[in-house]
């Protein structure tokens, strides 16, 4: 959509931009309670797939409903990467 003014506007998130940062957050839960097992690789794929799907919903957030998903999967991923090295160092 664009306006007189040549400017398109953004959409509120789909639902990829809402699935990919509840992932992230589901991931994080799952490895922070399973250090090891089928439960662990299922969380670490779950996170995995969660951080691709980020990475392709978030190419370029413009307006604030695409920023507060963004920032919250942007910190998710962070959460996911710490709890993966540390059930993996420990």
């Amino acid at each position: 959509m664009s306006n007189a003014t040549g400017e398109t506007r953004r959409p509120a998130p789909g639902t990829g931009a809402l699935l990919s940062p509840l992932g992230l957050l589901a991931a994080v839960a799952i490895l922070s309670t399973h250090r090891d097992g089928l439960t662990f690789w299922l969380g670490a794929l779950l996170g995995t797939v969660a951080v691709l799907g980020y990475l392709a919903c978030f190419d370029s957030p413009r307006g604030i409903w695409q920023w507060l998903p963004a920032v919250v999967g942007f910190c998710a991923a962070f959460l996911f990467a710490g709890q993966f090295l540390i059930a993996l160092l420990t």
